[in-house]
């Protein structure tokens, strides 16, 4: 597992972020949305406290993903680093492939696994059809995190 702070950033290095303490939580998404944007058969989001990340060098450049979520690009190489809702205004949620230490990202669970490919197998974790409960599969931990003041 990583230690922290850790870092990472967009594919041209223009932009990179430091995370200062672990993940509260990573999923892996099957929905046809995170598959087209990642490329790749499932994204990866790990939610993080905003006070627990900064951008460290350089500046994203954002756009409306819906009325209530934002998305975060490097401006020069448009890799997608991040999102925002004001659903959860106390976090982020960082796309997995933007941390330089891969050990960061250990997906607790897997959503909309009913638009999963075929050959994808899945490990010994968590699997929802769609959603999921939060407070019933995210660590006790990350629960105390999110609720601290």
């Amino acid at each position: 597992m990583s230690s922290f702070p850790t870092h990472g950033g967009c594919a041209c290095s223009a932009v990179r972020f430091e995370l200062r303490a672990e993940p509260l939580f990573t999923h892996a998404c099957h929905c046809f949305d995170c598959r087209r944007r990642s490329g790749a058969a499932f994204g990866l989001t790990t939610f993080v406290l905003r006070e627990d990340f900064a951008i460290t060098q350089g500046r994203t450049v954002d756009r409306k993903a819906s009325p209530r979520s934002t998305m975060y690009y490097c401006p020069g190489c448009m890799t997608y680093l991040y999102s925002s809702s004001t659903a959860f205004p106390r976090t982020l949620t960082v796309r997995g492939g933007a941390f330089d230490d891969a050990s960061v990202v250990q997906p607790g669970a897997h959503i909309w696994v009913k638009r999963k490919h075929e050959w994808v197998a899945l490990p010994d974790v968590p699997q929802f059809d769609e959603g999921y409960p939060v407070p019933d599969v995210w660590p006790a931990e990350a629960l105390a995190r999110m609720a601290a003041n």
